[in-house]
């Protein structure tokens, strides 16, 4: 699933899920007083268990029970196994899952112990034990509760580590056995169907799986490294509800430019930004608001990640000759009123697409570029004609993920704001005077990180008269830019300002995310 870029649920709160499983098994809930200033582990316990498992041995208690933390009461498995490790009874006590991964990420590996990684053998059959399943599936249901995107497996030479991707950054969640980690990604590999034989090259496939009751779509990608095979899994939003504009956060006038381009019977609407922005959540919301039983609409995507009713979805399939320019041209005989475009890569698909929009279809895809105006230049280079941009684009989007403060724990502070002046009078700030914003501290709610949840910000570019006259002259990225500005356009790092003044994310974070004006 991936995180969601801009919608309007919020995620669960661990904080509220951990106090809900303490009341329902009557234990106590974790408060920061409760937690040593070091944990006193017993020699030999594994760490890697420990990170898999959500427990953390605190020390004895007066009565000599073992205090332990832990994140799910209900895996009796695994508390059984730490019974028999310490060799005593266990008084638990019930912690959020943040708050352990925080404390459990600071602990140093301890060295493998002699005897306690599998044997070597055969990667399939290891893949179709029992243990290794039951590993796997903890592994994905910890991500899916963490809010993970992806999920990274990368060898080592006596170790795998595994680290999950939330809110666009990566944390450390564990290591496995080299052999452990070799079975968990032969077990992936025959999840997704792939040759588990072949470990010279890439090779990526999608799964799909059913995590904590919920359905989701992977997309599984091996790599061939020194130390063995690594994997990186995607955890894509296949299942989540479909996001709407109104859920997007736009700004009322970039909200309205966006539905009125909508709205046209025909051109061409580009959503840019870097991998990892959020472009595939706000291309969904926009193909939901244009759904209607009176037109045909049909994408061709790599991956599907949104499934929407009504809407003929294609999976690009490279092997069989699927590419998404081929594709584009089976849909032109489909009688089609709108064409979804995952994602313009190269010039023949950039060509097909405007083709598309010239000749009374409108097309909505995405494309990887750091501005708005820059995407106009983009195609130019991939071969479009300048007078076929001026006559189909209608609309161009830039955008980008910035990081919520933790509402729990940020802090309030006073100061000058280290944007440039215009940037600040636009959002009708004085340069010349400081403002009230917010900056992250960490608590256990957010796992120490400062921040919980992704928005994204924006700037949305109609092609006005002025700018369609800059695109017929061939004008540069700087120069489109700044006409759009002078045409209305609220640029991305003031929609970010307006952010940082709202209390919504740090002065930090927008700097971090955008890198230009």
């Amino acid at each position: 699933m991936r995180a969601p870029a801009a919608t309007g649920s919020a995620p669960e709160d661990p904080l509220a899920l951990a106090r809900a499983r303490a009341a329902a098994h009557g234990l106590p809930l974790m408060t920061e007083a409760d937690w040593p200033p070091s944990p006193d582990l017993p020699e030999g316990l594994s760490r890697a268990f420990l990170r898999r498992s959500l427990m953390l041995p605190l020390g004895r208690d007066a009565s000599g029970h073992w205090r332990v933390a832990l994140a799910d009461p209900a895996d009796t498995t695994a508390l059984a196994a730490l019974r028999v490790a310490l060799g005593a009874d266990l008084a638990l006590l019930v912690a959020s899952q943040p708050a352990l991964l925080s404390r459990l990420d600071d602990m140093p590996s301890a060295a493998p112990v002699p005897g306690a990684e599998p044997a070597e053998g055969d990667a399939q059959d290891s893949a179709l034990d029992a243990p290794v399943i039951a590993l796997l599936d903890r592994v994905l249901a910890q991500a899916v509760e963490a809010r993970a995107t992806d999920l990274h497996f990368e060898p080592g030479p006596a170790e795998m580590a595994v680290r999950q991707r939330v809110d666009g950054m990566l944390r450390p969640v564990g290591a496995l056995p080299a052999a452990t980690g070799r079975a968990v990604v032969a077990r992936l590999k025959i999840l997704a169907g792939l040759n588990i034989a072949e470990r010279r090259l890439a090779q990526d496939g999608p799964i799909r799986a059913v995590i904590a009751g919920r359905t989701f779509d992977l997309r599984l990608a091996t790599l061939p490294m020194v130390d063995g095979e690594g994997a990186a899994l995607r955890i894509l939003a296949g299942r989540q509800s479909l996001p709407t504009i109104a859920s997007l956060g736009l700004q009322p006038p970039a909200e309205a430019a966006l539905t009125a381009a909508l709205a046209q019977s025909h051109g061409l609407i580009l959503i840019t930004g870097p991998t990892g922005s959020g472009k595939t959540t706000t291309l969904a919301a926009a193909t939901g608001h244009v759904n209607d039983p009176r037109r045909k609409i049909i994408s061709i995507e790599d991956p599907v990640e949104y499934h929407i009713p009504g809407i003929s979805q294609v999976q690009v399939n490279p092997a069989i000759g699927l590419s998404f320019s081929a594709g584009l041209r089976a849909f032109m005989r489909a009688d089609p009123d709108i064409l979804l475009v995952g994602e313009v890569r190269d010039a023949e698909t950039a060509a097909v697409t405007v083709q598309a929009s010239l000749t009374g279809h409108l097309v909505l895809t995405t494309l990887h570029t750091n501005s708005a105006a820059g995407a106009v230049v983009r195609l130019a280079e991939m071969g479009v004609e300048p007078y076929l941009l001026a006559a189909t684009l209608r609309l161009s989007v830039g955008q980008r993920l910035v990081r919520l403060l933790c509402r729990h724990c940020r802090t309030e502070t006073q100061g000058r704001l280290p944007f440039a002046e215009d940037i600040q009078r636009l959002c009708g700030h004085d340069p010349a005077r400081p403002a009230a914003h917010w900056t992250a501290q960490g608590c256990d709610h957010c796992g120490r990180t400062g921040y919980y949840g992704r928005l994204a910000i924006f700037e949305v570019m109609p092609l006005t008269e002025a700018l369609r006259a800059a695109v017929l002259a061939g004008a540069g990225t700087a120069s489109l830019h700044r006409t759009a500005l002078e045409e209305g356009m609220q640029p991305l790092m003031a929609d970010g300002l307006r952010r940082v003044l709202e209390g919504v994310t740090s002065v930090e974070e927008v700097l971090r995310v955008v890198q230009d004006g």
